[in-house]
């Protein structure tokens, strides 16, 4: 009897796995999912993407252009902010093989300064099922490919830029932090004040005033996200190393903040004075020691006598 439950419980589980177990499926796919370029204003650029039929039959496609705004995940219906052309045609793929669509970018002439994103919607004539995969933008990357454009003033500099102030930055010390006992904790906004779509860069560095050892650094903004026009982004670093140095000279921040579009930086500094009272207890607790010790010798002496 118990030989028979075994078996019936061994078969169910196999069979509901095999029925939880979800079958592979071939999904088409696009690349480069996502193209990110800068343009000067009023200029013309060139663009490609490539779309792969990785099924066992022939596909029809027809590449369809959009608004797109990746912070609400949404298409924009306006046709203000276009910039691809390319041709609206049907294409047939075969299984195994490639398409490449070249196409142009062209921003309207009214287009302020800033970034824009299109997106490339490849529509199926056949229903294939395919795997929905999003990426850090939200879009499909087997069904689409997202591009965008950095528009940037004319511009006799090389190499091109936005602008230099392109964010409000602060950064300050929130907590000294006690030498080897207690980290020292910085806090800093990065304030998007741009046109752009900006990922922040940098790190904050952290060496005595001396600068008689190499600088800790810490990168800012480790999950790579990014800020639309007007948000912002606080994060608190800590910084746990310690060296005697830091004690006797004092403490030196750095912050170098990048907007993720060029080698623009902006300089943020901190310094925090020498740790005169720990000195200060240091010294009092040796002196405290070498009286304490004195003091017991001294009874020594005059028990012995």
């Amino acid at each position: 009897m118990k030989l028979k439950t075994c078996l019936i419980t061994t078969i169910l589980c196999i069979l509901g796995i095999s029925f939880l177990t979800p079958s592979k499926v071939q999904a088409d796919s696009v690349t480069p999912s996502i193209y990110e370029t800068s343009i000067l204003k009023e200029a013309n650029g060139k663009g490609k993407v490539t779309f792969k039929n990785e099924g066992t039959t022939p596909v029809k496609i027809t590449p369809r252009v959009s608004a797109y705004d990746p912070k609400t995940l949404q298409l924009i219906s306006e046709e203000k902010t276009l910039f691809l052309v390319l041709d609206r045609e049907t294409y047939t793929v075969q299984p195994q093989s490639s398409l490449i669509l070249n196409y142009e970018i062209k921003p309207p002439t009214n287009l302020s300064a800033g970034t824009y994103f299109n997106l490339i919607i490849f529509q199926k004539s056949a229903d294939l099922t395919v795997t929905n995969q999003p990426n850090q933008l939200g879009t499909v990357e087997n069904l689409s490919q997202l591009v965008s454009i950095h528009i940037l003033e004319k511009q006799t500099t090389y190499p091109l830029q936005i602008k230099s102030d392109f964010a409000q930055i602060t950064m300050e010390i929130t907590d000294a932090g006690i030498p080897f006992l207690k980290p020292m904790t910085v806090k800093y906004t990065y304030q998007n004040t741009t046109n752009y779509v900006l990922q922040p860069l940098g790190e904050i560095q952290s060496f005595d005033l001396k600068s008689s050892y190499s600088p800790e650094y810490i990168q800012i903004n480790a999950t790579g996200k990014k800020l639309y026009p007007g948000d912002s982004i606080e994060e608190t670093i800590t910084m746990d190393k310690w060296h005697i140095s830091d004690i006797l000279f004092g403490r030196k921040i750095v912050g170098r903040f990048y907007n993720g579009i060029d080698q623009n930086s902006i300089i943020k500094e901190q310094s925090q004075n020498t740790y005169y009272i720990y000195l200060a207890i240091i010294a009092g607790t040796l002196v405290m020691v070498f009286v304490l010790i004195k003091s017991i010798q001294a009874d020594k002496k005059r028990k012995t006598t």
